[in-house]
């Protein structure tokens, strides 16, 4: 049994902690990388933008006239009406405020940085899965607001057997029937053998790449796999309802002389989920008795 996975998700998540303003898309809803899907209320960081920003002119106004300043000092310093120590003064004075107003203009711009992260976009094109809260909701920096799944490259998720992992490679072909698509059986291969076992269930996860042609997919779809990992022709197959015991030593039972049921050993090769390969007891052509009826016994009288 397998599942429908994808690589392709992400989860948006709150960059500050600000209440939830607006949900602008919904479950199902497809989205394109960049787009808007969510804001947050802005109204503090507005206020520390507008904040920073009435910083930043005070301290260019004040760096201005420093600067001014310095500029008269040097020119009454070479009039001889000033001495050097006043203009080594408003220089350095003139310098650090110079210094201050370039950190006003970074605070400003983290400001307005800041600020726009109440805005969220999806980080990937795909379709809302999920929203995980609701506009007003309170939210802190970091909590999740809605997940995105992209499933135009989703694969097959199968757990195997340790047991069976050595006879799996990738490129064979695996038969997916989906519990939701009953009637359809598409044919995938194997893509990926991830190289881990897993401590209770004892499997492998195997991933199975899907045709370009399939039903719509969502995630967590449950699949019934069949992984071919051989391929016997030309051989001579009675349908598993027409075998009788376990093993590789079964029984069958065919229509023989006089229309009376007739009990015979066979040998069985390979199985799938419907038919067994028959080596050896009937040959091809038998009119083989399936599926048995309970309590069926031998040279019981039959009819087709």
């Amino acid at each position: 049994t397998g599942r429908v996975d994808s690589d392709e998700r992400a989860t948006v998540r709150a960059r500050v902690a600000a209440p939830l303003a607006a949900l602008l898309v919904g479950p199902g809803q497809p989205v394109h990388a960049g787009e808007v899907v969510a804001r947050q209320d802005d109204a503090a960081l507005r206020l520390a933008l507008e904040r920073a920003q009435g910083e930043l002119e005070a301290a260019r106004a004040s760096s201005t006239q420093a600067q001014d300043e310095a500029t008269r000092s040097e020119q009454l310093v070479h009039d001889g009406l000033l001495a050097e120590d006043g203009w080594v003064r408003a220089r350095e004075m003139a310098r650090q405020l110079a210094a201050q107003m370039g950190a006003m203009e970074s605070a400003v711009r983290i400001a307005r940085e800041q600020q726009s992260w109440t805005v969220l976009r999806a980080p990937l094109g795909g379709t809302v899965t999920a929203l995980l809260h609701r506009a007003g909701d309170p939210l802190r920096e970091g909590d999740d607001v809605l997940t995105i799944v992209d499933l135009a490259r989703a694969y097959v998720r199968v757990a195997v057997d340790e047991r069976d992992v050595g006879r799996i490679v990738p490129g064979q072909e695996m038969r997916l029937v989906f519990d939701a698509y009953p009637g359809q059986v598409l044919k995938g291969t194997v893509w990926r053998i991830v190289p881990a076992v897993d401590r209770l269930t004892k499997s492998s996860d195997v991933l199975a790449q899907l045709p370009p042609e399939r039903p719509p997919l969502q995630l967590d779809l449950t699949a019934t796999v069949n992984i071919v990992t051989g391929v016997i022709e030309n051989a001579v197959t009675v349908p598993r309802e027409a075998l009788e015991g376990a093993g590789a030593h079964r029984r069958v039972y065919v229509v023989g002389a006089g229309s009376r049921a007739e009990r015979r050993e066979v040998e069985i090769g390979a199985c799938d989920e419907q038919r067994c390969e028959v080596t050896a007891g009937v040959a091809a052509g038998a009119k083989v008795i399936s599926p048995l009826p309970p309590g069926f016994k031998d040279h019981v009288k039959v009819r087709p």
